[in-house]
């Protein structure tokens, strides 16, 4: 049988007892490792990591945390080629797309190490100007932020098995909070291969990162009012974690990163020929295919002026093409798109184009082709390739059509045609519900500046191009530490990341009261 994944709790790796759930090889289905859930109460491994790992963690200053975190990325980085395979065998990645992952989640702990030299030694960090509470008061006010006494509990999603890990955990430790981190189980030999490596490096107090493998049993049962959740997955899942019964009755902070109908508009004044044109293919093709189009970030649906609609079309079909010829075994170094996850995400592939095909007609790619991938045997794999569908144009616009509604994770996206106007394609976006990221391309500066208040209230971040900045431009869908990442309402309404933002997540901010200068000697100013 496969080796089997321990979980790693209070100290020590503790085997599950219940049945074995096998992780695959998507590619060639075959059998990598498996993992047993832990079916008994997790209320001392929560208690342990509160109690043990929150004041070990908090013994350190800021400083000190930080050089954790550079310790982290260093194991990582000197470690990145078997990272790598593992992340081609158990996730399907291309090596280009698994060095995405393993190289944004370093990049992340790099990021907070650096920033931790600029927060001093206290245990909080100021976060504004001492203020006077009324005029001509002697009593100030001034808020500072100190790290929460609970658990961090972060629950995971597949796609991103190194990525979603290091970067929650790079902002928790940095915060001054302990994690028990869940990794999704399809793809968690990476995250599991990562934790081994990180604890045998002593990379963190005791107690103060814990991993749980398989089910979250009754994990949610234990949190408490100091508690933080950091989920990433489907808006249902998240849905549950924000209304269950003992999260809302404790007052446990919850942050949901969930679906995401994430929108292109591309501007009426971007030409065929243009650097800017060749841009917003460069950027669709790899939107729609890294990771297998199995990002929270990927493009799902193009908003393409109806006039420049045949040119755009025609360039972007002509270049997914290439990719489906290409798409296959990973380890083969020609092919540039791998398998889904898992046969589950397969089957929810389909049944998800089947549904867009109300509204929409496939334009490019067979949703149920299963031969012909490079290096597979027929039938083997959960193999799809790129799939483009163009919306009907009574439905362009209606608020029930599914490419408004549902999200296929996978490399599928709907073009939608539209009249050029800003206002337009503003309203079109908005019945996505709100998304991570939207991007925008065109040279229009009053489009532009228009396109920020007018998309910026569904969207936790806009990306603007246009033709000077084409050749600096970088992949929209890339996720940067100090940038906000999250979004409002079908995206869950959270926050991540944003530099120093990041931080509030896992400290409390505190309103500190007193005299001017007694505030500056106690704060150390």
């Amino acid at each position: 049988m496969s080796a089997q994944l321990d979980s790693y709790l209070e100290g020590s790796w503790q085997s599950g007892d219940g049945s074995a759930r096998p992780l695959i090889n998507p590619a060639t289905e075959q059998e990598l490792a498996h993992v047993r859930s832990i079916t008994g109460s997790l209320a001392s491994a929560v208690a342990w990591g509160r109690e043990v790992g929150g004041a070990n963690l908090r013994k350190l200053g800021f400083g000190e945390r930080g050089a954790l975190l550079k310790q982290m990325a260093q194991v990582i980085h000197e470690a990145r080629e078997e990272l790598i395979d593992v992340a081609v065998q158990n996730g399907g990645n291309t090596r280009k797309d698994a060095k995405f992952d393993i190289d944004g989640g370093t990049a992340v702990l790099a990021h907070y190490a650096y920033l931790a030299k600029s927060l001093g030694e206290q245990p909080w960090i100021v976060a504004d100007e001492a203020t006077e509470v009324f005029r001509s008061s002697k009593i100030r006010a001034e808020h500072v932020l100190v790290p929460r006494h609970g658990l961090a509990i972060h629950i995971n999603a597949f796609n991103f098995p190194a990525w979603g890990m290091l970067g929650k955990a790079a902002v928790s430790l940095l915060a001054g909070m302990p994690i028990l981190s869940k990794p999704a189980t399809s793809t968690a030999w990476l995250a599991h291969r990562i934790f081994r490596l990180l604890l045998d490096a002593n990379c963190f107090p005791e107690g103060s990162f814990q991993l749980l493998m398989g089910s979250a049993g009754d994990l949610l049962d234990q949190v408490g009012p100091q508690d933080v959740i950091a989920f990433t997955g489907s808006q249902g899942v998240g849905n549950g974690i924000k209304t269950h019964p003992r999260v809302v009755a404790s007052g446990a902070r919850v942050n949901l990163e969930a679906d995401s109908l994430n929108a292109v508009v591309v501007g009426p004044d971007v030409e065929s020929g243009t650097e800017l044109f060749d841009l917003v293919i460069r950027d669709l093709v790899v939107e729609i295919t890294q990771k297998a189009g199995q990002k929270c970030t990927a493009t799902r649906r193009v908003l393409v002026p109806e006039a420049t609609l045949e040119s755009i079309r025609e360039a972007l079909l002509e270049r997914l093409a290439e990719v489906a010829s290409k798409t296959g075994d990973p380890s083969n170094d020609e092919v540039r798109m791998g398998p889904l996850t898992s046969k589950d995400q397969l089957d929810d592939a389909r049944a998800g184009v089947a549904t867009l095909s109300k509204d929409a007609e496939i334009i490019h790619g067979d949703p149920d082709r299963r031969d012909g991938f490079v290096g597979i045997e027929p039938g083997t794999g959960c193999f799809i390739e790129p799939i483009v569908l163009q919306a009907r144009p009574d439905k362009v616009g209606d608020p029930q059509a599914s490419f408004h509604n549902h999200e296929v994770f996978a490399p599928v996206t709907t073009l939608l045609p539209y009249d050029g106007q800003l206002a337009s394609a503003a309203s079109i976006v908005a019945l996505g519900s709100g998304s991570l990221v939207s991007t925008v391309y065109s040279d229009d500066r009053e489009w532009l500046a228009a396109a920020i208040a007018e998309l910026g209230p569904y969207l936790g971040r806009l990306v603007v191009n246009n033709e000077k900045f084409a050749n600096a431009s970088l992949s929209p869908g890339c996720v940067f530490p100090v940038a906000n990442h999250g979004g409002p309402g079908r995206a869950g309404g959270g926050e991540e990341l944003g530099g120093m933002h990041g931080l509030s997540l896992y400290m409390q901010r505190v309103a500190i009261q007193g005299g001017a200068s007694q505030l500056a000697r106690l704060l150390g100013k």
